[in-house]
């Protein structure tokens, strides 16, 4: 059990760090570009990586209703 719980906590830092490399890069990007064009990107993006973590949510949300499932059937 312990080593599922390591993998967790990196896999989380990972994903903790890719997400701070990522904003990093985006606001160089935006730096760079002039006043409409970096609000119009900064949006753009903004509005992808809110879509993509409607996606997660869901697909998170189906696991643990998928895990709630096997759990009471093994109950039953």
């Amino acid at each position: 059990m312990r080593i599922v719980r390591l993998i967790l906590v990196v896999a989380v830092g990972l994903a903790a760090l890719g997400q701070f490399l990522q904003e990093r890069r985006r606001l160089k990007v935006i730096e760079r570009l002039p006043g409409r064009e970096a609000r119009d990107h900064y949006e753009a993006t903004r509005e992808r990586d809110e879509r993509l973590m409607v996606g997660v949510t869901v697909t998170l949300a189906l696991a643990a209703v998928a895990a709630l499932v096997v759990t009471l059937g093994r109950a039953a």
